[in-house]
C-alpha cells in the first residue's frame, strides 16, 4: 500500500490515481526480471535541475511491469549512495560486491548514505546524543555511529516536522540546540532565555515552542527554518506544559505553580487569556473530533474539556486526585491518563467525556506511548512495560494488559528523568524501542514477543530519551518509491538498488555539483581514522590512533599542521586528558595514550585555529577491557 503525503513539505507525492508513473526526464532505466525501473535524482523544488552538494535531494524509484506497463507496489527496495572513484566501472560484479559487504553486517563498513534503515538517536544523562545503528544491533553487535557533545545536559528534545531536526533544550546554558539528523552535527545554538525545559513542534511545523522556568517564566518561539527566535512570551508560574489546535491558530501554555493555561494567538504570537483552574494544570491535549483543550488538573483528579478561545467548560470527568501527564490515542477518540498514586490508566472518551476503562497498572504508571496496535505504559518503581492493545479500547471488558522486562532496574532508579519519551517506534518492524534509564540500556522489542530481542548498552553513557531518524525508501505513489537525501559533498555517486522479491542488484550513478552558497560552511577539513573505530585494546597498555587530515579547499590534499589537539575521556566523561599530538607527514598524525580503566575511550580531534573545536571533527571509540584479550606469552 502507498504511503500517503511522505514529507510534502520537500514536494513529495502524496496518493493519487493509480496510473503508471512517468519517469523523470534523464532518468536512468533498466529492465530486469519483468520490472521496468526509472531512477532518478533531482534537487527538491527544482526537478530536472541539476543537483549541488549540501541540497535535499528527491530520489526516486519508478518501477513497472515491463510488459503491461503498470505500476508495480507494495516492493521493499533497499538501497546505498558511496562516493565513486573517476577510474570506478559500474560492473554487475563490483554492484553485487557492495551490496554483499553493505548486508552482512560488519561493524565499521558503513555506506555513505544509507537508504533502507533507521537510526536511533539517544538523549544522555551526560551533555551528550548518541546515534546507533539498531539494524547492526539486532544481531549483537552495538554499533555506535557518532556521538554529538552538546554545550550543556538536555532536558527535553523535539524533531522539526520534516524529521531532518532536532530541537533540544538545555536549562543551563539558557539555550536550545539544533541537530541536523541527516549529518549529526549541531547547526546552531540558540539564546532562548531563562532555564527552557519544555520544547514542542506545532503542528504544521512552522514553530517551536520553548516552556522557560527562570526568572521571567513563559515560551520563547523559534521558527523552524531558520532557527533564530521570533518571539518571547510571558505567561506564567511553573513547570509549562503545550498544546496547539489542529488549525494551528492557538497554541496552549499550562502554567503549574500559578494554575493558570494561557491562550496564544499564533497568528500574532499575542497572549489572549489565561485560564484560571482550582487546582494545579498538569497536562494538555487537543482533542482534534471534539474540538477542544483538554486540561488534567493533578490536584482536583479532574479532565475539563475547554472551548476556545473563550475558555469556556465545556464538560468536566471527575476522576481521583493525582493524575499525571494525558496522551491522546490514535485517531483521536480516546484518552490516557496516568494516576501513579493509584496504579491507574484511566482511559476516556473524549466525545462523551466518559470514562471508558480504569486499567490496573502496578509501580506508579507515569508516561504513556503508542505503537500502530499497542499503548506502552512505563512505571517508575517497576522494570515491567505494560501494554494495552488498543483493539480492545471502547469495548465492554477491561483490555488485557501484557508486557515485557525492561531492565533489572526500575527508571526510579535512574539519577534523574526526563519529561520526554521513554519510547521510539521502529520505522521498518512492529517493535519499540525502549529506555531503561535505570539500566543505562536500550532495549529492542517485537510485538508479538514475551521479552526484547536485543539492547544496545550505549558505551557507558545513560540513556534517558530516544527517537528515530528515518532513512527508509517510501512508496509514495503506486509505483513510484522516493526517498529525501541531504547530499553531503560534490562528485560523482553511486546507488547501489537490492530487492528480495523479485530478486534484484543494480547500480545507478549521478553527479552533485560545487556549490559555492554552501562552501562556506563545509568542514576545511576532513578526518579519516586508519584506527578502526570500536577496536578492543588491552586496559592499561599504550594505545596508538592514527588519523589522516586532508584539506576541503585545495581538493583534499594533504593537511600538514602542527596545531592539532587530541582530548580523550572514558565514558560518560571521564578522565579528560589533553594528549600530545604527533605529525607522521603527508597529513598523517599519531596519538598514543593509556587507558587506565575498562570502558568505552573517546578520541576527539580538533583545531581550534579553524574552527574545528571537539565537537566539530568525527571522533573514535576505542574498546578497553583487561578480560578478554589473551595475556602475552600465553597460548
Amino acid at each position: 500500500m502507498a504511503i500517503c503525503g511522505l514529507v510534502l513539505s520537500y514536494g513529495l507525492a502524496g496518493c493519487g490515481k493509480v496510473k503508471a508513473p512517468v519517469p523523470e526526464a534523464g532518468a536512468q532505466v533498466i529492465e530486469r526480471e519483468g520490472l521496468r525501473v526509472a531512477f532518478a535524482v533531482s534537487p527538491v523544488g527544482r526537478p530536472g535541475e541539476p543537483v549541488k552538494a549540501g541540497e535535499i535531494a528527491r530520489l526516486s524509484l519508478q518501477i513497472t511491469n515491463s510488459q503491461t506497463g503498470k505500476p508495480v507496489s507494495g516492493l521493499y527496495p533497499a538501497a546505498w549512495i558511496d562516493p565513486q572513484s573517476g577510474s570506478e566501472e559500474l560492473t554487475q560484479e563490483s554492484c553485487r560486491a557492495a551490496a554483499g559487504m553493505y548486508l552482512s553486517g560488519y561493524v565499521g563498513v558503513r555506506p555513505m548514505i544509507d537508504l533502507n534503515s533507521y537510526y536511533l538517536v539517544v538523549l544522555n544523562e551526560d551533555p551528550t546524543i548518541a546515534v546507533i545503528d539498531p539494524i547492526v544491533g539486532i544481531k549483537g553487535i552495538t554499533k555506535l555511529l557518532t556521538q554529538v557533545i552538546l554545550p550543556a545536559r538536555g532536558e527535553d528534545w523535539a524533531p522539526s516536522l520534516d524529521q531532518k531536526k532536532v530541537f533540544i533544550a538545555l536549562p543551563t546554558a539558557d539555550a536550545v540546540s539544533v541537530l541536523d539528523l541527516d549529518t549529526f552535527r549541531l547547526t546552531s545554538t540558540v539564546n532562548v532565555g531563562d532555564k527552557p525545559n519544555r520544547i514542542a513542534v506545532q503542528p504544521d511545523g512552522r514553530y517551536v515552542w520553548i516552556g522557560r522556568v527562570g526568572i521571567e517564566p513563559g515560551v520563547t518561539v523559534l521558527d523552524a527554518v531558520t532557527d533564530k527566535a521570533v518571539a518571547q512570551i510571558e505567561t506564567g508560574e511553573g513547570h509549562h506544559e503545550m498544546a496547539f489546535s489542529k488549525d494551528n491558530r492557538f497554541a496552549f501554555v499550562s502554567n503549574r505553580d500559578s494554575s493558570t493555561v494561557s491562550v496564544i494567538d499564533i497568528r500574532t504570537l499575542k497572549k489572549l487569556r489565561d485560564i484560571s483552574f482550582d487546582g494545579a494544570p498538569i497536562s494538555l491535549a487537543w482533542s482534534d473530533l471534539s474540538e477542544v483543550l483538554l486540561v488534567v488538573d493533578g490536584e482536583e483528579g479532574a479532565v475539563h474539556a475547554i472551548e476556545v478561545p473563550g475558555g469556556k467548560t465545556r464538560s468536566r470527568l471527575d476522576l481521583e486526585a493525582g493524575l499525571g501527564p494525558l496522551r491522546m490515542m490514535p485517531g483521536g477518540r480516546y484518552g490516557f491518563v496516568v494516576n501513579p498514586s493509584e496504579d491507574k490508566v484511566i482511559v476516556f472518551d473524549t466525545a462523551t467525556m466518559r470514562e471508558a476503562h480504569a486499567i490496573a497498572v502496578p509501580g506508579r504508571p507515569f508516561q504513556v506511548s503508542f505503537s500502530r496496535n499497542y499503548a506502552f505504559v512505563r512505571s517508575l518503581e517497576s522494570t515491567r512495560v505494560s501494554m494495552i492493545k488498543l483493539s480492545d479500547i471502547g469495548g465492554k471488558n477491561v483490555p488485557t494488559v501484557t508486557g515485557f522486562e525492561a531492565g533489572e532496574r526500575p527508571p526510579s532508579e535512574a539519577p534523574r528523568l526526563l519529561p520526554s519519551d521513554l519510547f521510539a517506534g521502529a520505522v521498518t518492524e512492529a517493535a519499540t524501542l525502549a529506555v531503561s534509564p535505570g539500566d543505562a540500556t536500550v532495549y529492542y522489542y517485537m510485538e508479538g514477543m514475551n521479552a526484547p530481542m536485543g539492547s544496545f548498552r550505549n558505551y557507558g553513557h545513560r540513556p534517558l530519551s530516544a527517537l528515530v531518524a528515518d532513512r527508509t525508501i517510501k512508496e509514495v505513489s503506486p509505483g513510484e518509491y522516493v526517498s529525501a537525501v541531504k547530499i553531503p559533498a560534490s562528485g560523482d555517486f553511486k546507488v547501489i538498488l537490492t530487492m528480495d522479491s523479485p530478486q534484484m542488484i543494480e547500480c545507478f550513478r549521478f553527479s552533485a555539483e560545487r556549490n559555492p552558497l554552501i562552501e562556506a560552511d563545509e568542514a576545511p577539513l576532513r578526518i579519516a581514522f586508519e584506527t578502526r573505530s570500536g577496536s578492543i585494546v588491552r586496559t592499561g597498555e599504550a594505545t596508538t590512533v592514527r588519523f589522516r587530515l586532508t584539506d576541503t579547499a585545495r581538493a583534499g590534499a594533504p593537511a600538514n599542521r602542527e596545531d592539532v589537539r587530541v582530548l580523550t575521556y572514558r565514558a560518560p566523561g571521564q578522565d579528560r586528558t589533553e594528549q600530545t599530538v604527533k605529525p607522521v607527514g603527508n597529513g598523517a598524525y599519531e596519538v598514543t595514550f593509556i587507558p587506565q580503566q575498562d570502558g568505552a575511550h573517546y578520541v576527539y580531534p580538533a583545531v581550534d585555529a579553524l574552527g574545528l573545536t571537539y565537537a566539530k571533527l568525527p571522533f573514535l571509540t576505542v574498546i578497553a577491557r583487561s578480560d578478554t584479550l589473551p595475556v602475552k606469552g600465553t597460548p
